[in-house]
């Protein structure tokens, strides 16, 4: 219902004015990504809200088929299945993410990189109890930052035009996620078709593919250590497999004597000429060749 009617012509979509947060600006960019000519009005008078055609993140209803996408009032029970509920965005998202990612797997991985952080936050919902020791901006704080604060211009038309400039880096944010979440999805076909060596224990690839989430997430690759991989400057390297997602450890690295050396130093002490680098944290290194890598990657396995 809401990708057909935002097709229409003079289509007016309504918010709240006063400040803004996360969710009200990615949604408004969701929609301004079917529509970029939609003219969104921001406001708290009844009239106007009974007058748009799409209400978000105001009017305390959740009415999808009348295109009404609030979640204040005490009767909204909208949550995913982990028990995070859906705010303005994760309401807007879930009508609109397949047909702007062009496939429900790309718009429920957008779901999990972005917008459930979003509604979380949103919504009261703690993600994480560490207490962190540096204060780690969000993409909820970045787009808080848009508002005027106390020492600037507060009134209407200020705070009308943050507005916008929030939802055009929202926009672009969200084009490059989809992006992303497309290539993420176009990249399992490459892996899945790599090269298996050493009694599965060095997985070769022909393209630079993002590669962990696949290679961590599949039976099929719970032996590898390393996988060998070009990059776009044509040298050739050897990644070791982190032991999880998002993890510096790993389940072997690479040798303790190779850390942080590069060029005539690695070709040294590895006895293999056109080394380019070994990182300090051993994660990774690189080769001129193919073929150069692979004699690393055999080398460090029998480290």
């Amino acid at each position: 219902m809401l990708y057909t009617l935002l097709q229409r012509p003079g289509i007016v979509a309504a918010t709240h004015s006063g400040s803004f947060h996360a969710d009200d600006v990615l949604a408004a960019a969701a929609l301004r990504l079917v529509n970029p000519a939609l003219s969104i009005v921001r406001t708290r008078e009844q009239e106007q809200l009974d007058a748009a055609d799409i209400l978000f993140d105001v009017g305390r209803i959740f009415d999808p088929a009348a295109c009404r996408f609030d979640h204040h009032q005490p009767e909204y029970r909208e949550a995913r299945a982990n028990g995070i509920p859906l705010s303005s965005f994760g309401l807007v998202w879930r009508e609109l993410g397949t047909q702007l990612c062009g496939s429900a797997d790309v718009a429920s991985r957008i779901d999990r990189w972005l917008v459930q952080g979003v509604d979380a936050v949103d919504c009261g919902v703690t993600l994480s109890r560490e207490a962190p020791a540096v204060n780690v901006m969000t993409i909820s704080s970045a787009l808080g930052s848009f508002n005027p604060g106390w020492q600037d211009d507060t009134s209407a038309q200020a705070r009308k035009a943050a507005f916008e400039r929030a939802v055009a880096w929202a926009v672009a944010i969200l084009q490059n996620l989809i992006r992303e979440a497309r290539g993420a999805e176009a990249a399992r076909a490459v892996v899945a078709q790599g090269k298996l060596l050493e009694t599965g224990r060095l997985l070769v690839l022909d393209g630079d593919v993002p590669w962990k989430e696949f290679v961590l997430g599949s039976p099929e690759f719970a032996q590898v250590l390393f996988v060998i991989l070009p990059d776009s400057q044509t040298k050739w390297h050897v990644h070791a497999v982190p032991d999880h997602a998002g993890s510096f450890d790993n389940r072997k690295s690479l040798p303790a004597a190779w850390a942080g050396l590069d060029g005539a130093q690695l070709d040294s002490v590895t006895g293999i000429n056109g080394c380019v680098f070994c990182h300090r944290g051993r994660f990774v290194a690189g080769h001129k060749t193919r073929e150069g890598a692979l004699e690393m990657a055999r080398l460090a396995l029998r480290d």
